[in-house]
């Protein structure tokens, strides 16, 4: 099954998850490169392009929300890390 469906005058539709995962990546790829870089000036571009249509569709808060449950998601690794630092410390 296609996770992105094209229509009849160009026109994208694409899921929420995928639209969350779009914001981050763009966003991942200006705070890790220069500004120099094409990959830069192609994120800012897409990211501006993106958030407009986020606003735009009034899916900001479930947008939000995906990205807020990622982040809390992430914490098992984050124990695992202070877990093996007070390890280390302990000896």
């Amino acid at each position: 099954m296609s996770k992105v469906k094209f229509r009849i005058g160009n026109v994208m539709r694409i899921s929420d998850y995928y639209l969350k995962e779009l914001v981050q990546l763009s966003n991942w790829v200006i705070d890790n490169t220069e500004t120099s870089h094409r990959e830069h000036r192609r994120a800012i571009g897409l990211i501006k392009r993106v958030k407009r249509f986020i606003y735009g569709t009034d899916k900001t808060n479930e947008i939000n929300r995906l990205i807020n449950e990622e982040q809390q998601r992430g914490v098992l690794f984050k124990d695992w890390v202070d877990k093996y630092k007070y390890e280390q410390t302990k000896d």
